[in-house]
């Protein structure tokens, strides 16, 4: 392997299912992954994410479907001839070998020369900026240090993709954080098709260039980290992917760009495409993050105001986050900087709170 662009592969999901006695791990799933793509498998415990990705690798075999790598079908084949590299949570270091032998170990099981294998070794060390490090052992490393290890030997041997399952999880925040920088900027260098999964929402809207929300074992929602963090099509995604307050309503009217709603005498007005306006007369929800309201002087020039009390808040260094409770909708959760806020909000302190039409969106209740 050498630091220079690489092409990554296409992989395609054909109504993929696996089964354990009653439980149904994947539901018919299909999905395509486009070549070079940072593609990240978001999802709870249960959602069947892990199991997708052990199917992509041959670790589990699916009672129905097939997979597809650039239009050829591989799902018959084993792991080891699928050419796939992985990154595992728990690293899957060698505790006795070296960091370059553990390294050149993916190259010596392919028998491939001896120079040859130290040529891949030292670039594929360059690569993660560990070369001065490659005669230490595991265990005089860090953690993020063995994880750059085990994402050096899972990308020597030049393989079609990358399967990253939860790799940084076990690493502190701060580490994390540096660490997802770092995974981005490899993969924008190498140019290797990246499929990772992972649980936590702000890895997945980081790093990714698509991002697949899984539930029960089903897709439920795919697209851009923006698109899906400003548009989700449910509440359940609306929830998962950050945090969202949830206003219900009945449809009142129509008009141009949008509709109004009301709820407890309360009325709301909405942005939407008029062609995906509700009925007048319908229940509908609507999500609102907590960071696009605002409270106080600033909320007049809103299209929605709704008074309430600060029931909570805490302090969070560049934010303040507040829970005001309204009569009409109950606890709202807001995010509101602190350099435009300079004094603390205090519990049971009387606010305002507003918001633009274009902040909230429509989403279905599931």
């Amino acid at each position: 392997m050498t630091a220079a662009v690489q092409i990554g592969h296409d992989l395609n999901i054909d109504s993929l299912s696996k089964f354990y006695g009653g439980f149904t791990a994947l539901d018919n799933v299909s999905l395509a992954v486009r070549r070079g793509e940072f593609l990240t498998l978001l999802g709870p415990s249960g959602s069947g994410k892990t199991t997708l990705l052990m199917s992509i690798a041959g670790f589990v075999q699916p009672d129905r479907g097939d997979i597809l790598l650039d239009g050829r079908s591989i799902g018959h084949l084993p792991p080891e001839q699928r050419n796939f590299g992985m990154v595992f949570q728990g690293y899957a270091l060698f505790p006795h070998m070296t960091v370059q032998d553990n390294v050149a170990f993916p190259l010596k099981v392919r028998k491939r020369p001896a120079a040859e294998i130290k040529e891949k070794v030292d670039a594929a060390l360059d690569l993660v900026q560990l070369a001065s490090r490659a005669d230490r052992y595991p265990r005089q490393l860090s953690g993020g240090q063995q994880q750059r290890v085990a994402l050096a030997r899972a990308m020597v041997f030049t393989p079609h993709l990358l399967l990253l399952d939860e790799p940084l999880s076990a690493l502190d925040k701060k580490l994390r954080a540096e660490l997802q920088e770092e995974l981005k900027r490899l993969h924008k260098r190498v140019g290797l098709t990246f499929i990772y999964v992972t649980h936590d929402q702000d890895e997945a809207l980081s790093m990714s260039d698509r991002i697949v929300v899984m539930r029960d074992g089903k897709v439920v929602q795919q697209g851009s980290p923006g698109e899906l963090y400003d548009r989700p099509a449910t509440r359940f995604v609306a929830d998962f992917l950050g945090k969202s307050n949830f206003l219900r309503g009945k449809v009142e009217s129509h008009a141009a760009g949008g509709f109004a709603l009301t709820h407890q005498g309360v009325r709301i007005v909405q942005a939407c495409p008029d062609d995906e306006r509700p009925a007048v007369g319908a229940d509908v929800v609507i999500a609102l993050r907590p960071e696009k309201i605002v409270i106080a002087g600033a909320a007049a020039a809103s299209d929605n105001l709704l008074k309430g009390i600060v029931s909570e808040w805490n302090y969070f260094g560049s934010q303040f986050r507040l829970v005001v409770e309204t009569l009409e909708f109950g606890a709202v959760a807001m995010v509101i900087p602190t350099w435009k806020y300079g004094d603390p909000p205090v519990a049971g302190q009387p606010v305002t709170i507003g918001w633009d039409r274009d902040a909230g969106t429509l989403v279905a209740d599931t």
